[in-house]
């Protein structure tokens, strides 16, 4: 189940609308955080964090060291492999350049690559 769907469909901008109306709970920890409508912008690395649909609670934060098609794996403490489908999902907006990051990397890959 999930609430939001209709509401969303509506909306252009879909992370505004759910600042709006997700639990307070869970998004005082999201001011550093952009919501993520296009999964495949996701990479490795990227910190995130997972809302379920059907609560809008915090199910899960973690750094992606996997995806695959309809899940993507985490690490936080421990490995866990959660369904793309029944989360929101929040990427953290980093601040700094680390040289741990490969994101840009992985974009520019990927373009070459399409």
């Amino acid at each position: 189940m999930e609430p939001l769907k209709n509401l969303l469909n509506i909306y252009e901008d879909k992370e505004k609308v759910l600042r709006m109306f997700l639990p307070e709970s869970s998004t005082k920890h999201l001011d550093e955080y952009e919501y993520i409508y296009d999964l495949d912008t996701l990479f490795l690395n990227d910190k995130i964090v997972f809302i379920k649909k059907s609560t809008g609670e915090i199910y899960k934060k973690g750094t992606i060291i996997k995806i695959t098609h309809d899940k993507i794996t985490i690490k936080n403490g421990m490995n866990i492999s959660l369904p793309k489908s029944e989360y929101y999902i929040f990427r953290y907006l980093r601040k700094t350049k680390s040289k741990k990051n490969n994101r840009r990397y992985y974009e520019e890959l990927l373009k070459s690559l399409g």
